[in-house]
């Protein structure tokens, strides 16, 4: 039986990005918790100018990350941050990308569960959504949680010959902040109704509090 080592860090989105992958073999769970807001870029995607434009008017730094996805805004007054790193050969590794989201996508899914939400992880196909692919929450990929066809939690991934690392993020209630200013206000309408916090499903708690719950049912999953 694999154990889950459980951690908690605090710093800028880009320290917390470019941690380095663990070596040691051993599953974590990482509760994340940024100093400041933050615009979040994934590994192959661009940043409109209207956003670049709005992010540099407010000071606010843009960061890519390693893992793949669509744009995120990072909020730490309203966003609940883990990362999950699972090593090459454990019990839950996947050698297909999509199908190694199964297992937690499933367990975030029973951490909302225990608030009476409804929701479960995508089990089809990639679905860019009405912002085709360049905003996060508007897209939907095999794992991450919906909850009536609306995301509830995004889950992006990084593999590398150590293992994979999952980032999950769930917001409090959805917010496009920056990502605002790279759209038209119709799309940028369909893109909010593609995304749900967990405030407006009803579930009270904290950004501290939700990551927590989300670090209790994976580090207690075992395959």
């Amino acid at each position: 039986m694999s154990t889950w080592i459980r951690e908690e860090w605090r710093a800028d989105a880009a320290l917390l990005h470019a941690r380095p992958m663990p070596q040691d073999g051993r599953r974590r769970v990482c509760r994340l918790q940024p100093s400041a807001p933050a615009l979040i870029l994934g590994s192959a995607s661009f940043l409109p100018a209207g956003a670049a434009r709005w992010a540099a008017s407010r000071g606010v730094p843009v960061v890519r990350r390693r893992s793949g996805g669509g744009l995120v805004w990072l909020d730490p007054e309203s966003c609940a941050w883990v990362d999950v790193f699972v090593p090459a050969g454990d019990p839950l590794w996947r050698a297909d990308v999509g199908e190694a989201f199964g297992w937690l996508g499933h367990a975030l899914a029973q951490a909302f569960a225990d608030f009476g939400v409804t929701a479960s992880p995508h089990r089809g196909a990639y679905e860019a959504g009405p912002s085709n692919g360049l905003v996060c929450f508007a897209s939907l990929g095999p794992g991450e949680v919906c909850v009536e066809g609306r995301k509830l939690v995004g889950i992006s991934q990084r593999r590398t010959r150590e293992g994979c690392r999952f980032q999950c993020l769930a917001a409090a209630r959805f917010e496009l902040g920056p990502l605002a200013a790279a759209m038209d206000s119709a799309t940028a309408a369909r893109v909010t109704e593609r995304a749900v916090g967990w405030a407006d499903l009803g579930v009270s708690g904290s950004p501290a509090d939700i990551a927590e719950l989300l670090v209790r049912h994976i580090s207690a999953y075992e395959a």
